[in-house]
């Protein structure tokens, strides 16, 4: 049937799958002209220009999903994606904002927003994003931490440490312990450079102790 759209739309997703741009294209093409109003269409040409790196091709299917879901983070994210991809961080710090209020609820778009922050040196913006990303996988067992908590994680120890917040610096670095990434490491010596700084009795749990 010619006028399916979900058909047309699945068979776009297929030719992305088989790296097939431009029957990708052509297929999201019927798509829109079957059902304009449809968001899944307009953001799959938004990838699949993309995936070409025809960032202003892309950007353009981009906003024309984002008005069908504004509250959508998926697309607000793809936006400043292209954006900062065009080495536009203003505008894509503003895509990120946008996706961060609208049920962005792993922090994707808090953990880019702290990526660019802390490349441009703001780091009270940094420190704002990685603290809410940091809070968002509170719960997650320090065995299981994932690579970006691994960084928020040791990114506001730093930041505790250099404004001689000692306490709240361990309490980040010992979420680090049981993680096996390199930040351990780090996480270890930090803890040591900060014993050295204040009383080691007092400053430094007993359990975190016993990993040094």
């Amino acid at each position: 049937d010619r006028n399916c759209l979900s058909a047309w739309t699945l068979m776009g997703h297929e030719y992305i799958e088989m790296k097939n741009t431009a029957a990708a294209i052509e297929a999201y093409r019927r798509a829109v002209d079957v059902n304009g109003r449809d968001y899944r269409a307009w953001y799959g040409l938004g990838q699949t220009y993309e995936i070409l790196n025809m960032y202003f091709y892309a950007l353009y299917y981009y906003r024309k999903a984002a008005v069908l879901r504004p509250r959508d983070a998926r697309m607000w994210i793809a936006i400043a994606q292209c954006y900062e991809k065009l080495n536009r961080d203003e505008d894509a710090i503003k895509g990120y904002e946008r996706a961060a209020q609208h049920d962005d609820q792993e922090g994707h778009a808090l953990l880019k927003l702290a990526r660019l922050h802390r490349g441009r040196a703001s780091h009270d913006e940094a420190f704002a994003c990685y603290s809410h990303y940091a809070r968002l996988h509170a719960d997650t067992d320090a065995a299981d931490l994932g690579d970006a908590t691994a960084e928020a994680l040791l990114y506001l120890a730093t930041a505790h440490k250099k404004s001689e917040r000692y306490d709240e610096a361990q309490t980040c670095l010992g979420k680090l312990l049981d993680y096996p990434g390199p930040e351990k490491l780090e996480a270890q010596a930090m803890l040591r450079e900060i014993r050295a700084l204040v009383d080691p009795a007092s400053s430094v749990p007993a359990d975190v102790m016993g990993d040094l």
